[in-house]
């Protein structure tokens, strides 16, 4: 099995029946490396990003056959990873309260503790509202233009372009109000 293989003979193999295992083999050999990652900086841990993965190849094998091919194969796979993110969310009870450590500070010796801050800002992140979380995460991680994650999330550029502002403010007071505690 080629990892060069086309999206249209991945296609080809998996609508056949005496061939479909064959086809979703290469399917997952070409694309488990991108969408792994897709999800992972979504995620924040490796199981949680393995069972998503995992999650998403059950959903694309279940409805290859529905694919219309009005988008690229990976950007349909791309959009069910992302649902699936969404859907670990829901599952996982996002509004659960979080204890930031009290004796950690953002500056010592006047400079930034750049790992420090990070940590703050994945878990200011994953309190954000689902829409919030994904568009912030694929315009600022994956750095995904809006008209990409307009494709993927089927939503207007202009609701991306509020839901990434309104999450970079959420940010922004949220580590201003720590950084002042």
């Amino acid at each position: 099995m080629k990892e060069d293989i086309t999206d249209e003979a991945i296609l080809a193999l998996t609508t056949n029946r005496d061939t479909l295992e064959e086809g979703f083999r290469c399917l997952v050999m070409k694309y488990q490396r991108q969408l792994y990652q897709v999800i992972r900086n979504k995620l924040s841990s490796h199981a949680d990003a393995d069972d998503v993965l995992q999650n998403t190849f059950l959903k694309v094998f279940r409805h290859i056959a529905r694919f219309e091919g009005r988008s690229g194969l990976y950007t349909w796979m791309y959009r069910i990873a992302t649902n699936e993110v969404n859907n670990h969310y829901k599952r996982e009870n996002r509004n659960k309260v979080i204890f930031l450590e009290d004796n950690e500070q953002y500056q010592a010796d006047g400079y930034v503790n750049m790992d420090h801050l990070e940590q703050q800002v994945e878990i200011i992140v994953s309190m954000l509202p689902a829409r919030q979380q994904m568009v912030f995460r694929m315009r600022y991680y994956d750095e995904l233009s809006y008209k990409e994650i307009a494709a993927i999330l089927d939503l207007s550029e202009g609701a991306l372009k509020s839901s990434f502002h309104h999450a970079v403010k959420k940010i922004e007071l949220k580590l201003r109000a720590e950084q002042i505690e």
